[in-house]
């Protein structure tokens, strides 16, 4: 039992480190428009973003203004990521949300890695890599039709999380949950 729990904590740490690094990707982050229309003080320390007077994007320029692109909006009293927040001054809870999320998913490939111990590795690396593709399509591939993201948004995001789990899952399974087949 102690195994199980130290590859679902190795897992958190690797996918929660793994997650902050390829928000920094050009698929991540850097696709991201950042607009604001605040009346208030304005963090000018952000790149390329677009400032605008206030109300300026409750008229027909919104639509030209956000079509087909990820952005970020920012008002006196709101943030929104596609989709709208309240206004929030530090990050702390993203964190520890991230850290459960990814503790989930430690979880649940702790127990793929337990379920395929009879096989080899190899063959345990191209079983996670086939759930991974699966979990993206059934996400991703939703939200590009849906939500029409961005293309290489997506596949960026299918690269970040397959490619992820492979490497947490060598790991895990090269050292903590081995094969019983060499």
């Amino acid at each position: 039992m102690i195994k199980y729990l130290l590859a679902s904590l190795v897992f958190t740490v690797l996918l929660f480190l793994w997650s902050g690094f390829t928000q920094m990707l050009p698929w991540g982050i850097p696709t991201a428009q950042k607009i604001t229309v605040q009346s208030g003080s304005i963090d000018s320390a952000l790149p390329n973003l677009i400032t605008l007077q206030p109300g300026t994007l409750t008229t027909n320029d919104f639509d030209a203004t956000f079509i087909n692109k990820i952005s970020t909006y920012t008002t006196d009293k709101t943030f929104s990521w596609i989709v709208t927040q309240p206004l929030r001054t530090g990050y702390s809870s993203y964190f520890m949300k991230e850290l459960v999320t990814q503790f989930f998913v430690g979880i649940l490939l702790t127990l793929l890695l337990v379920f395929t111990k009879t096989y080899k590795t190899q063959t345990r690396m191209l079983f996670i890599g086939a759930v991974g593709l699966l979990a993206w399509v059934a996400t991703y591939g939703q939200l590009l039709n849906w939500w029409a993201l961005p293309a290489t948004y997506s596949i960026g995001i299918g690269v970040n999380l397959i490619f992820g789990w492979l490497a947490a899952c060598f790991l895990v399974s090269r050292f903590i949950l081995t094969s019983e087949k060499k």
